[in-house]
């Protein structure tokens, strides 16, 4: 109820006291926390964060093998190339035949890369085609490809993504399940 001439209530006062009230106690309340650099994190928010997943940059796997100072498992970020594998093992052994490798290639999600010695032969069955990043020219030279077929492998790749499976070379037009057979032991997506 509002009182002629300007006043307030009681009722009005009673409530405008205790919005003030709590206006100061805020007030004193903020005055009173710890100042926050921003290094330091309030434990609630810590456990805020923890709960939260992590969002970094996605990881693949790469298996590094032969002539590196440690060979072995690495995670890198997608995108990754081959030198920066090799740097992570330590580099290369002394006898590595670096003119044999592609370092600046980009790296693939469980892939292995073979570092051979100077005049170490390539292991058996690993002179495979990889149809991800195969030229034109070195498909066509598989059984029963040829450079249109060749063409249209690097196409399909290029509006698809890169293959996931040797079998799906057979999504390629012009490739069915008899050219898959003559040239499966040949290829590989790693």
């Amino acid at each position: 109820m509002i009182v002629v001439g300007g006043g307030f209530s009681t009722r009005e006062k009673v409530i405008l006291g205790l919005l003030a009230a709590l206006l100061v106690a805020g007030a004193f309340w903020r005055i009173l926390q710890p100042p926050v650099s921003p290094g330091m994190v309030r434990v609630d928010q810590q456990q805020a964060e923890a709960s939260r997943p992590e969002t970094g940059p996605a990881l693949i796997t790469v298996h590094l093998v032969g002539a590196v100072q440690a060979p072995g498992i690495y995670k890198l970020p997608a995108g990754s190339r081959v030198y920066e594998v090799i740097a992570m093992a330590g580099g290369a052994a002394p006898d590595a035949d670096m003119d044999r490798i592609n370092l600046a290639r980009p790296l693939y999600d469980g892939e292995q890369v073979v570092v051979y010695r100077v005049g170490e032969p390539p292991a058996p069955g690993s002179t495979k085609i990889n149809i991800n990043r195969a030229t034109a020219e070195e498909l066509a030279a598989l059984p029963n490809i040829g450079p249109v077929r060749a063409q249209r492998i690097v196409e399909h790749r290029e509006k698809n993504g890169p293959f996931a499976d040797i079998t799906e070379i057979m999504d390629v037009s012009g490739i069915g399940e008899g050219i898959f057979k003559a040239i499966e032991d040949l290829i590989t997506i790693y």
